[in-house]
């Protein structure tokens, strides 16, 4: 079932909710345990300019720009100084800049992910003509063109001076889940997919009867889409979603072991193709243009989704018909697709060389030792390799971690970066290599990347002791200490704040000031123990969640985190902001009712008093 729980949308005045009771206290910016420099007051988010908006919104904003708006690079350039430099947009700006009418098609077929789409990405239509002779630099940032779509600016210019949020519940959908028996949360998955403008989401999971589409319209009004199946049987029962980056399409992976393809009508969605795929591993690419399918008993194969929405197999040179596939991970560009083959021993990378077919590349090959974990840069082809340590009757080696980088030739050059096997993870924006898992439980390791990965580069580790080059690389990280072990690492969008979850349920957040020095802005222990806490998109937000209640925490003007809004909702399975509507958050849990299981997703508005 599904319900509306409020015919009109509220909008989100200046008025600050006072809650009968106040959130619980946290550590603020100029506490004792807390290093911060003090910082002016400022106008409201939707009020500055762009060079006073935060970074984490400079990035986002710069991605989904109409540049047949900008006149001057070098102006823009300016505006966007930081965020040019840090991201190395230069390169990019100025070769959009001049070609201001075929933009959308250029940047379609060449940006990361297809951040745009000529028909039905948010910011297609043009940008008016109004306003256009005061300077891109000058600009108040509520009258850009672009800010009635990107993240709801303007709604989040008026919770940014809102000290509370009052959470109301704007729409719901209930849906039964099999036998108790099936709800084992080791090998059941439920859960919510967006679309990538925040406008629809797909509620789905495999232990539940069905599935629900739901869709939002220009005024925030929710309500429910059909899914059109082919027929009636496994295809509702999804254990998978991707929305795919330029058609908007829905790919979806069914229980009885297919992958189907929807695509929107009139206020439903069609099935468009089905592919069975019994008993295979299926993994989609960022845009969903690509799939990758394999099993223990079925060759790799690499699909690809044409005009007329039908997955066509493409050829694959190169790699053996009897590879024992363990890992499979495409490239942030899609260019490339990392294989882990044989027991974690061999590297296999397969490499687009034209639409119709993948060539592949043997990078590494192990004797007495293995892979392992590796990872793409989220931001670059390139590919971060621990290799384990190794001990044999001739030789000792401890292990490394490399760099594998693509060469115009086509061939993957090594760069070894640490002379032991650390297990280190990307920070979201590739700004950062981190110690996933800390050792000696308390200190969270930091090492920026170098401009050039050669500009790190070690020999190659022998022998029990390591040489004074590889004991300088393990000596330099950045040292972040907390008084409680360490359980889970977040960093924000931009890199510039970090999300720390302690064993006993204390969150710390980090940030980052001018000078690139960390310190601690909150310290807090409400609304835990939390279940897996993350930033928002921009970075504006924190979500934490328990089984019975859920937390907003929101950055203030005085860079401390308070407790901002409280959801309380029993038997919560997860939670989600919207990640273009951060004044949305989505809520999943579960209720029993007379010996029935049912899950129900709540959509929550974070309002004001009014």
């Amino acid at each position: 079932m599904s319900e509306p729980l409020c015919a009109t949308a509220v909008s989100f005045s200046m008025v600050p909710y006072c809650p009968a009771n106040h959130p619980g206290k946290t550590t603020p910016a100029n506490s004792p345990s807390t290093v911060s420099e003090a910082s002016p007051q400022i106008q409201s988010l939707g009020q500055r300019s762009i060079i006073e908006l935060p970074p984490e919104l400079l990035v986002m904003i710069f991605d989904y720009l109409e540049f047949d708006d900008i006149r001057r690079v070098n102006a823009t350039c300016l505006a966007f100084r930081e965020v040019v430099k840090e991201n190395n947009y230069i390169q990019e700006l100025s070769y959009f800049a001049r070609l201001p009418r075929s933009f959308r098609d250029q940047y379609q077929q060449t940006a990361r992910q297809q951040k745009k789409s000529l028909h039905l990405h948010p910011f297609a239509k043009p940008a008016p003509r109004n306003g256009r002779r005061i300077s891109f630099r000058n600009r108040v940032t509520k009258n850009l063109p672009q800010m009635s779509a990107l993240l709801c600016l303007a709604t989040l210019g008026k919770m940014e001076p809102c000290l509370s949020y009052h959470p109301v519940a704007r729409y719901k959908v209930t849906l039964p889940s099999f036998e108790p028996g099936y709800l084992n949360p080791q090998t059941t998955t439920h859960g919510v997919c967006f679309s990538r403008s925040g406008g629809h989401l797909l509620f789905y999971g495999s232990c539940l009867r069905d599935s629900r589409m739901l869709a939002r319209d220009d005024q925030g009004q929710w309500a429910q889409e059909d899914l059109n199946w082919s027929d009636n049987n496994g295809s509702r029962v999804i254990t998978g979603a991707h929305f795919s980056a330029g058609t908007n399409h829905l790919l979806t992976c069914s229980s009885e072991g297919c992958v189907n393809t929807l695509q929107p009508a009139h206020h439903c969605w069609n099935h468009a193709s089905k592919v069975a795929l019994t008993d295979q591993t299926v993994q989609f690419s960022p845009s969903g243009k690509y799939m990758v399918t394999y099993g223990r008993h079925d060759p790799l194969i690499v699909w690809r989704m044409d005009k007329n929405n039908d997955w066509q197999k493409m050829e694959v040179c190169g790699l053996s018909s009897g590879a024992i596939i363990g890992k499979v991970l495409f490239s942030p560009s899609e260019q490339h697709l990392a294989l882990a083959l044989h027991g974690w021993n061999e590297l296999t990378m397969l490499s687009v060389h034209d639409r119709e077919a993948w060539s592949a590349q043997q990078v590494i090959l192990l004797k007495n030792r293995t892979m392992e974990y590796f990872s793409f840069s989220p931001v670059s082809d390139q590919l971060l390799v621990g290799i384990s340590f190794s001990i044999s009757l001739h030789s000792m080696s401890p292990g490394q971690v490399s760099i594998f980088s693509p060469e115009p030739s086509g061939k993957w050059l090594e760069t070894i970066i640490f002379p032991i096997c650390y297990l280190l993870e990307f920070s979201s924006a590739g700004n950062y290599l981190f110690s996933k898992y800390i050792f000696g439980g308390r200190d969270l390791q930091l090492w920026p990347r170098p401009e050039k990965w050669s500009d790190w580069s070690l020999d190659q580790p022998h022998g029990r002791h390591l040489n004074a080059a590889g004991r300088e690389r393990l000596d330099s990280a950045i040292v972040l200490e907390h008084e409680h072990r360490v359980e889970k690492t977040q960093f924000s969008p931009s890199d510039r704040h970090i999300l720390i979850s302690c064993t006993i349920g204390t969150i710390y957040i980090w940030g980052k000031n001018q000078a690139g020095a960390w310190s601690i802005q909150t310290i807090t222990d409400q609304c835990v123990p939390a279940t897996t806490p993350c930033f928002s998109l921009s970075g504006l937000h924190v979500l934490t969640y328990t089984h019975s209640v859920a937390g907003i925490l929101g950055r203030s003007q005085q860079n401390d985190w308070p407790l901002k809004g409280v959801i309380r909702q029993d038997g919560i399975l997860k939670a989600y902001f919207n990640p273009l509507s951060e004044h949305e958050v989505v809520v999943l849990s579960r209720t029993e009712n007379d010996n029935i299981t049912n899950i129900t997703l709540t959509i929550w508005e974070l309002n004001d008093v009014n």
